[in-house]
C-alpha cells in the first residue's frame, strides 16, 4: 500500500512523546449517544492506564498532552464515524473519517499502523453501472455496505434522441418516414452505432474518473453485453483495474447494485491476497526468494533485501529497538546487537510503518479471513529483491 502523504512525518519522527488516539466515533451507534458517550469512557481509562504506568519525569511530560486530548474530545462534534489524533508538545494533528477505527490509544512513537490497517480495510473501490442507455459510477468502501457517494456520472442516449422507440424524433432529424424494409434497417444501425458510441465514452469517462480519484479498483454490472463492450473499450490501464463483471438487471435497484458489487470487491480483494501469501510462502519466489517470521522477515528488511513485506492486519506484540542506532529485534535483549546501545521496549505498529520505509519495501496487509496459515509463522513475510551471503 502507499502510506498517505499525511502520515509520513510521523512514520519518519524519531520522538516517543506522542500520544496517539484513534476512536470509533460513529454516532448513529446507541452507546454514542449517551450523555458520557462510549468512546469518551473508553479514552478516559486508557489514559488514566498509560499515565500510571509511565515514570515520574514522562508522566508529568506526557499529562499535559493527555489533558488536551481529553479536553478537545470530551466538546467535539463527531464529523465522522472515526477519529485519529496524535498529540505531543508542538504537534497537534486529527482527522476525522467516513468511516469507524478500530479504537486504541498508546504512548511512545506514533502509532499509525492501526490507521494504515483501517484506511486498506476500507480502500475504495468504483462501480460502472451501465446498460445501453445510461451509465452511473457509484464509490462504495471494501469494509462497508454503504455506498458512500453515487451518481457521479450519468450519460443518456436520449441527449442524441436515438434511442429505440423515439422514432418521431429520428424522422425529424433526417427528413425520412418511419417506413418498413431498408429504413428501418438503417434506423436500427444508426441506433448500434450510437449505443457502441455510448459504450466507449462511458469507458472513456470512466477511467478518466478512476486517474482523478486515484481508485485502484473498477467493477463493472449491468447487462452482459455492456459491461463486456465497456471492458473491451476501456484504456489499458483501466482495463486492469477491473476486479469483477456483475450481470445486473437495467433496473436494478441501489441496494442490490451495492450489495452484489460488495460482494465480487470483496472476493477479488480475498483472492489478491491469498495469491501474496502464496507467494511468500514459496521460499523460490522471485526475484529472489522469500522469507518468514517475525525475526527473519525484520532482519532482511533491516538489511534492505525485503522488496515486499506481507503482514496481517491484527499483527502485534513487543519489539526492541535501539536508542542509539534504531535497530529493532523481536527477540529479549537489553543492548543492541549491531551498536552495543540500549535496547528499548516498542510494539509492531509502532516500527514496522518506519522500517518499511527505510528499508524501500511495499507494506500489503491483509485481513483475517486471507491470514491463517501467515498467522502460523508470526504474521510478518517478505518477498526478496536479493538475499545477501
Amino acid at each position: 500500500m502507499r502510506y498517505p502523504q499525511s502520515l509520513l512525518d510521523l512514520i519518519d519522527t524519531e520522538r516517543d512523546d506522542v500520544l496517539s488516539v484513534m476512536l470509533d466515533v460513529d454516532p448513529s451507534k446507541p452507546e454514542h449517544q449517551a450523555v458520557h458517550p462510549a468512546y469518551l469512557i473508553h479514552l478516559k481509562n486508557a489514559v488514566r492506564d498509560i499515565l500510571d504506568g509511565l515514570p515520574k519525569q514522562r508522566r508529568k511530560r506526557a499529562a499535559p498532552i493527555a489533558s488536551q486530548v481529553l479536553g478537545f474530545v470530551e466538546t467535539m462534534r463527531p464529523e465522522g464515524r472515526g477519529l485519529a489524533i496524535f498529540a505531543a508538545p508542538d504537534l497537534w494533528r486529527q482527522q476525522f473519517f467516513p468511516f469507524p477505527l478500530t479504537t486504541r490509544i498508546t504512548y511512545g512513537r506514533p502509532d499509525v499502523m492501526p490507521l494504515l490497517w483501517t484506511i486498506d480495510e476500507y480502500q475504495p473501490y468504483a462501480v460502472l453501472v451501465v446498460d445501453s442507455e445510461h451509465a452511473r459510477i457509484l464509490v462504495a468502501y471494501l469494509g462497508a455496505a454503504t455506498i458512500m457517494e453515487q451518481d457521479a456520472l450519468v450519460l443518456d442516449t436520449s441527449e442524441w434522441r436515438f434511442t429505440a422507440g423515439r422514432q418521431p424524433s429520428f424522422t425529424k432529424a433526417t427528413g425520412t418516414g418511419a417506413g418498413r424494409g431498408s429504413q428501418r434497417d438503417t434506423f436500427d444501425a444508426r441506433v448500434d452505432d450510437h449505443v457502441r458510441r455510448f459504450w466507449l465514452s462511458a469507458a472513456d469517462a470512466a477511467a478518466r474518473w478512476l486517474d482523478e480519484l486515484q481508485i485502484e479498483r473498477l467493477i463493472l454490472a449491468g447487462p452482459e453485453e455492456a459491461t463486456a463492450a465497456v471492458r473491451v473499450a476501456l484504456p489499458d490501464r483501466a482495463r486492469a483495474k477491473v476486479a469483477g463483471m456483475v450481470p445486473l438487471a437495467a433496473d436494478a435497484s441501489l441496494p442490490e447494485i451495492r450489495d452484489r458489487t460488495l460482494a465480487a470487491a470483496l472476493q477479488s480483494e480475498r483472492s489478491r491476497e491469498e495469491q501474496l501469501i502464496a507467494a511468500a510462502l514459496d521460499r523460490s519466489s522471485p526475484p529472489a526468494g522469500s522469507v518468514v517470521g517475525i525475526e527473519p522477515t525484520l532482519t532482511a528488511l533491516q538489511r534492505g533485501e525485503a522488496m515486499r513485506v506481507i503482514a496481517a492486519r491484527d499483527l502485534d506484540g513487543p519489539v526492541g529497538r535501539c536508542r542509539r542506532c534504531g535497530y529493532v529485534t523481536a527477540k529479549p535483549r537489553r543492548r543492541c546487537e549491531v551498536c552495543r546501545g540500549k535496547v528499548e521496549p516498542a510494539t509492531f505498529p509502532q516500527v514496522l510503518p518506519l522500517l518499511i520505509r527505510r528499508g524501500g519495501a511495499d507494506l500489503e496487509l491483509v485481513g483475517k479471513e486471507s491470514a491463517g496459515a501467515l498467522r502460523e509463522l508470526g504474521g510478518l513475510a517478505a518477498i526478496l529483491r536479493f538475499r545477501s551471503s
